[in-house]
């Protein structure tokens, strides 16, 4: 019975930590797939605006700013990676830091020092004086632009915080089916130290018997040996 908790007890633990072992390495796992996807749309929508004839200031500050997430994104794969221990997209996520953005954030430093303003310039920015709203002829486009870029930055977190909950819905999911498992192998546990229990009073019974049996054949054996020794003397 001793062996049998014993067995019991390194099962259970040995269950937990290789539970816990497979969903740590789950959730690495998607979320290193999903911050390599926050960075191929980073780096994608980067390649757009760099392909486009439009490389204006504020077209190269929004190309930057995407270089900064896409570098971010590529720091936490590599860190995801060297936490669930895989060599592969450890060396992927430094291949994407060296390979493609070392060459874009090049590109995009060299636009944004083309565009730099001189020193005229930037004084007339300085002391510009916004038209009047009412009086002038013309949108003030900038300012949609700008809020556009923070309607679409605020749905794309949406997204990504809908994709979060998913994850999270879905590692729930599989919690709750590993710990179905854990409790069927508890009830096999329970019905293996049954069947086990049963075995041994089964073994201790066969036992007794044999044991009565051979001290029937003694018996018969000092019978016999008495009566022959009787008709001899």
């Amino acid at each position: 019975a001793s062996c049998l908790c014993s067995i019991r007890t390194n099962l259970r633990v040995y269950l937990s930590v290789s539970t816990r072992a497979h969903i740590s390495t789950m959730v690495t796992s998607e979320a290193y797939e999903e911050y390599k996807r926050e960075y191929t749309s980073s780096l994608s929508r980067i390649r757009n605006h760099l392909a486009s004839s439009k490389r204006d200031k504020a077209v190269m500050i929004e190309c930057d700013r995407l270089l900064s997430d896409a570098k971010r994104c590529a720091t936490a794969m590599q860190a995801m990676a060297e936490i669930e221990g895989n060599a592969h997209r450890t060396n992927e996520a430094q291949n994407l830091l060296t390979k493609d953005i070392a060459p874009l954030a090049k590109e995009i430093n060299r636009q944004l020092s083309k565009s730099k303003p001189n020193t005229n310039a930037e004084r007339e920015e300085l002391f510009y004086q916004a038209p009047d709203i009412e009086s002038s002829e013309h949108p003030r486009s900038d300012m949609d632009s700008l809020i556009q870029n923070s309607d679409d930055l605020l749905q794309e977190s949406r997204s990504i915080l809908a994709d979060t909950e998913e994850i999270g819905t879905r590692t729930l999911q599989q919690m709750g089916r590993q710990r179905e498992q854990i409790e069927n192998s508890n009830q096999h546990l329970t019905a293996l130290q049954a069947a086990t229990q049963q075995a041994k009073t089964i073994l201790g019974s066969m036992a007794y018997r044999a044991w009565k049996s051979k001290m029937a054949l003694y018996g018969m054996i000092a019978t016999l040996l008495a009566a022959n020794g009787y008709v001899l003397y």
